[in-house]
């Protein structure tokens, strides 16, 4: 009796320490059948916890209790594909899954091929979730900002991340004591962006097409490129005005891949009859209610300008943005034809018949172009935006200012010269802003 107790309580005391102990280490003399009956289990299922075949094992060698522990000491092996071999077969032969095969070796499909080294994980090693893949990145985007009361050349450039020195050949400054409260000086700032997706084509393509009978000359550009710009084009390529050019004479001068007339302006004056920032910086305003804008990091949209409803510039209107151009009116919104237009528009000239260029939106990367020397009106112009695939459209400048060119010549010339141009730029690896 007392022996059977004895037994007994053996028993008892191996089921308990297999439900606690995961893994046991192969000492002199142990066999399969041995380490079982010590822990309470059967070969079978030693064999199975361990992905054995037969029953050989050897001194030292660690083996799991329970399904899913992990011995402490195990490491992945390397194993070279034979002919005949799949990774199903691979998995059973070495105690492991597909699924952890796959992942240990970033596979993405269970194509093999013999000679392929492979890494093979530990015996009930599950497969991890690929980890999640980041939607933001930091990138350096350069603004301008006021000088405070309080702001020391060694504060500002610190809370930048600058030397005194940086800072001042930042900004062009032969002497740091030019920075002083009141000014605006340019600065880098580490912001979050989207990470752009996978481009879908080229950076702007060019076509001649002929929607609804009418010959259209299109550039699409793909705004999921890094080193793709779209900014305004001037004739004297600098931040001023007082002079025209003939949209050939702006892609001759720019570089730029492709150039589009921009919008209204003054005959004589030829200042912008509308909001422009380039650059981060705003280079002149007015009372045109919406605009193209597109951020540091290519993303593009139509926006309503609150400065123009006001009649008056905002330090914050289109604050973040790098480029904008305010035109109009617009003519398709969200695939409709639009044939209400703002009272900001009141030129009967503007609704007759006439040349036309307009820029569209099919997405917030996707950025269209389209320029016609035939005679159309607002509400056919739209209407050739739509069979275009166009979403969201605005009108930019037409009749004689109409023209666009394409590898530096033009395609259509403007019959006149314009106040600037909207070009687009696929190798530009300089600073991007934000206003």
């Amino acid at each position: 009796m007392r022996r059977l107790l004895s037994l007994l309580l053996l028993v008892t005391a191996s089921a308990a320490l297999a439900a606690t102990a995961p893994t046991v280490k192969v000492q002199k003399g142990d066999t399969l059948f041995r380490i079982a009956t010590r822990h309470g289990l059967s070969v079978a299922q030693l064999r199975t916890y361990n992905g054995l075949k037969g029953d050989t094992i050897r001194v030292g060698q660690v083996l799991r209790l329970r399904p899913g522990a992990v011995p402490a000491s195990a490491a992945p092996r390397r194993y070279t594909v034979r002919a005949g071999d799949t990774l199903s077969r691979i998995a059973a032969r070495t105690g492991t899954s597909v699924a952890a095969l796959q992942a240990a070796n970033r596979l993405r499909s269970t194509v093999i091929a013999p000679g392929q080294r492979l890494v093979v994980p530990a015996p009930g090693t599950a497969a991890r979730p690929p980890a999640p893949r980041p939607t933001t990145e930091v990138r350096t985007v350069y603004r301008y900002v006021w000088v405070g009361v309080k702001d020391t050349p060694a504060l500002l450039a610190a809370r930048y991340r600058l030397s005194v020195d940086g800072l001042r050949r930042l900004n062009g400054m032969t002497t740091a004591r030019a920075i002083v409260p009141g000014k605006k000086v340019l600065v880098p700032m580490r912001v979050p962006v989207p990470i752009p997706p996978r481009p879908q084509r080229p950076p702007v393509t060019f076509k001649r097409l002929i929607p609804l009978n009418v010959p259209v000359q299109i550039a699409s550009v793909d705004l999921r490129w890094r080193h793709v710009l779209v900014a305004p084009v001037m004739p004297s390529g600098r931040l001023s005005f007082g002079s025209g050019a003939r949209v050939s004479e702006l892609a001759r001068r720019s570089g730029a891949r492709m150039v589009v007339n921009g919008s209204y302006f003054h005959p004589q004056s030829y200042a912008p009859a509308g909001d422009i920032v380039t650059q981060g910086r705003l280079l002149t305003w007015g009372r045109i209610p919406q605009a193209l804008t597109i951020t540091p990091d290519n993303r593009a949209a139509f926006r309503i300008s609150a400065a123009a409803a006001l009649g008056r510039p905002l330090e914050t209107t289109w604050a973040g943005l790098e480029t904008v151009v305010a035109t109009g009116p617009r003519i398709l919104s969200g695939g409709q034809v639009v044939t209400r237009y703002s009272s900001a528009f009141r030129d009967p000239a503007l609704f007759g018949r006439a040349a036309r260029s307009a820029v569209g939106l099919i997405g917030n990367r996707d950025l269209v172009f389209v320029s016609t020397h035939v005679r159309v009106t607002t509400t056919e112009m739209g209407k050739i935006m739509t069979r275009l695939g166009v979403r969201d459209a605005l009108l930019l400048d037409g009749g004689s200012s109409t023209g666009i060119a394409w590898n530096g010549r033009a395609v259509l010339d403007s019959v006149r010269r314009v106040s600037y141009g909207i070009g687009v730029f696929t190798d530009y690896a300089g600073r991007r802003y934000a206003k």
